[in-house]
């Protein structure tokens, strides 16, 4: 008979040696053995059995736990340091705010305390125009497609700092349940999936990017696989029923996020994964080709209609975005990426503490993953692909080679073809980063389960290749030692070459070797199947190395309490001009800004999501700079010269200076009464609400009274 056959049915279902033969002899043929298989393969897996769903609740009270201390990991506290004058921030637990996560502090949790003042609103008067958030799913909103933003809805019923709270965990619970749902249907090994979701999520790549965009881009994917997956085994139709409605659920969710370049990897690995597992498993599995098409189908039409119901009632928007010079129509080609900056991981600590000494201005230029894709190459090469039971091979190979798709595409390049035919084109190469770290830690776990199950079998069931045992567990024993030696190697020239390249990281010698052996024992431990040794050693690594990216903070005082706050209602409460109700800052003190913002008061300041074209023909009639406005950046605003037309400037694609008359005709059609300056302005229009002691940090506020010329 097959003995991929036994193997399976060895794992699923442990016997003795003499009832495994006894059932062997039985059966006769390799039809009655996949029959067998089949049905104890169903019975175990109609459901998650009761012991492991332990993880899961675990990580649910930690989630309310913490939501409900009003604990999260918000560098808002950079907006308290210049007014503390060197003392202690009291709403700080533990770590240190960190600047370079403005798209956090600066961006997004600002704009989110606006909403609150309101309502949440689907439409925020904050920017350059109207914007819509319907398509932004860092905003909670009270539009219909936050239900598919699940990390938004806490917002919607809490106070702000508690709704913030439970929305900064919910990002990370998608993560880590898809993760381990995903790995639970593949491999249907609960320690490899406990260990590998939680070596996914401490990823430096995540904790530098912690945003619905990354985090739940990868949770909601693998959470829909894996309830697809999970479907596949279902007997009865309601628990079909709900696999497939939650898998519907996550690929609206995933789609919903709207952001191409970690969607498309992302994606590439799911599709690659799931294709490999039904195929390699078709037998056991033992479905229809006409109930997997039903399925397929069923979810095809719920997703759908739904996207094409959320693209109608988000049309105008949708093509706005799309109409962009940046992102929407940017189209790259592969290469040219840091191989630096892919092997940084193990030092993030230094990297956290001191980032913007590297002249790092993003995140995605300071995250990276613990590579263990290359390590389960290494691995699978040694002991040879045919060394793998049939129902493993598929899927490593698929797995490997999407693997090596993003790394080629990330340091070298693909043809322009391939590229635009898998939409590669449209993923900035440092971007990929988030495809290939996860394919290899999926590599990595596969990899893993297989050879879990190859020892968990009894020599005595392995008929002819018993005398091959031994020589394969030394083969593992030494491509693991090797694997390790690789690692130091490779992680100690990327310290090395990191401390020489910026002396001011304080990277030394001793730190550089002791982050690379911490690796290279996890890589070994890894390699060597020991999954419980590897993967603690892996969690601890990576706790130590990503978790330092963000502190524990509790509340949003910086935004909720700040002194300025009442200022701002104030000299709102003041103006009685319908038209000119409008606030614009030309303080560079992200300190006044981000508050002014988070007051509630409608304000030009915010970032430009995306660019409302009626509202900036105001400063372009002509729509002469409209290449460098029709985008998504951090707006600016300057002071201009009296009687001088608005002025642009694009000193980074992201970011973009706006210097405008405060007296002109475009500030008084935009609706401006009143401005916030750092320092004194002597323009005709503004006379100064309040004489503020600029000693303590406090801006200067105008009203502007003048009819603009």
């Amino acid at each position: 008979m097959k003995d991929w056959s036994l193997n399976l049915m060895s794992v699923i279902h442990p016997q003795s040696e003499a009832s495994v033969r006894t059932d062997v002899g039985a059966w006769g043929s390799p039809s009655s053995a996949t029959k067998f298989a089949g049905k104890h393969f169903g019975r175990l897996t109609l459901g998650i059995r009761k012991s492991r769903l332990i993880y899961p609740a675990l990580l649910v009270l930690a989630t309310i736990g913490l939501s409900t201390a009003g604990l999260s990991g918000t560098s808002v506290g950079v907006l308290r340091t210049t007014l503390l004058h060197g003392k202690t921030d009291p709403s700080l637990v533990v770590g240190t705010p960190r600047p370079i996560r403005s798209d956090e502090w600066n961006v997004d949790t600002p704009l989110l305390v606006a909403q609150s003042h309101h309502g949440y609103p689907r439409i925020t008067m904050d920017g350059i125009g109207d914007h819509d958030l319907s398509v932004i799913p860092d905003i909670p909103n009270t539009d219909w497609s936050t239900a598919f933003k699940p990390w938004g809805l806490p917002a919607l019923t809490l106070d702000v700092e508690h709704g913030f709270a439970a929305r900064w965990w919910l990002i990370s619970l998608f993560l880590l349940l898809g993760g381990y749902l995903l790995l639970l249907a593949v491999t249907d090994r609960t320690d490899v999936a406990i260990v590998f979701s939680l070596v996914l999520w401490l990823s430096p790549f995540f904790h530098w990017w912690y945003s619905p965009g990354t985090l739940d881009t990868v949770g909601m994917a693998l959470l829909a696989l894996g309830a697809f997956l999970y479907s596949l085994r279902a007997s009865s139709t309601p628990r079909r029923v709900a696999w497939l409605a939650l898998a519907a659920y996550s690929t609206i969710s995933f789609v919903l996020v709207f952001y191409p370049p970690f969607q498309i990897p992302t994606a590439l690995v799911a599709v690659v994964v799931g294709l490999c597992y039904v195929i390699g498993r078709w037998q056991e599995l033992g479905v229809t080709w006409r109930r997997l098409v039903l399925d397929l189908g069923t979810i095809a039409l719920v997703v759908g209609f739904t996207l094409g119901a959320f693209y109608i009632h988000s049309r105008s928007t949708i093509v706005a975005i799309d109409s962009t010079v940046y992102p929407g129509h940017r189209r790259v080609s592969g290469g040219g990426t840091s191989l630096l900056q892919l092997l940084s991981a193990p030092f993030g600590l230094a990297l956290a503490q001191h980032g913007l000494s590297l002249n790092f201005t993003n995140q995605s230029e300071i995250s990276s993953f613990v590579l263990l894709g290359p390590f389960a190459l290494l691995q699978m090469q040694r002991l040879h692909i045919r060394g793998f039971t049939r129902r493993w091979r598929l899927l490593l190979v698929g797995t490997a080679g999407v693997f090596l798709l993003l790394t080629m595409w990330y340091l070298i390049s693909l043809p322009p073809v391939l590229a635009t035919l898998l939409l590669l084109d449209r993923v900035e190469p440092e971007r990929a980063i988030v495809g290939l770290g996860l394919a290899g830690i999926l590599l990595m776990a596969v990899f893993c389960a297989a050879e879990l199950e190859h020892r968990d079998l009894s020599p005595a069931t392995l008929d002819h290749r018993d005398s091959r045992i031994p020589t394969r567990n030394r083969q593992l024993r030494s491509g693991a030692l090797a694997c390790s030696g690789i690692a130091f190697v490779m992680y100690f020239w990327a310290g090395r070459s990191l401390r020489i390249a910026s002396p001011s990281l304080h990277l030394s010698l001793w730190e550089v070797g002791i982050m690379s052996a911490a690796a290279a024992v996890a890589v070994f431990l890894t390699c060597a199947r020991k999954v419980i040794l590897g993967g603690v050693a892996l969690v601890i690594l990576g706790a130590t190395i990503s978790l330092p990216a963000n502190p524990l903070y509790q509340g949003l005082g910086p935004l909720t309490s700040s002194p300025l706050l009442v200022t701002f209602a104030r000299d709102e409460a003041r103006q009685q001009s319908v038209d000119n109700h409008v606030w614009i800052s030309f303080d560079a003190d992200p300190a006044v800004n981000d508050v002014l913002i988070a007051s509630g008061v409608p304000t030009l300041n915010a970032v430009d999501t995306y660019p409302v074209a009626k509202t900036w023909k105001i400063l372009d009639p002509n729509h002469r700079f409209a290449d460098i406005w029709n985008r998504y950046a951090n707006v600016y605003f300057a002071p201009g010269a009296t009687g001088t037309p608005p002025a642009f400037h694009l000193p980074q694609p992201g970011a973009m200076i706006v210097t405008i008359d405060p007296c002109g005709t475009a500030a008084g059609q935009l609706g401006i009464g009143f401005v916030v300056s750092s320092t004194p302005m002597t323009y005709p229009c503004l006379k100064l609400t309040k004489l503020v002691n600029n000693t303590d940090g406090l801006p200067y506020i105008y009203l502007r009274t003048a009819t603009a010329r």
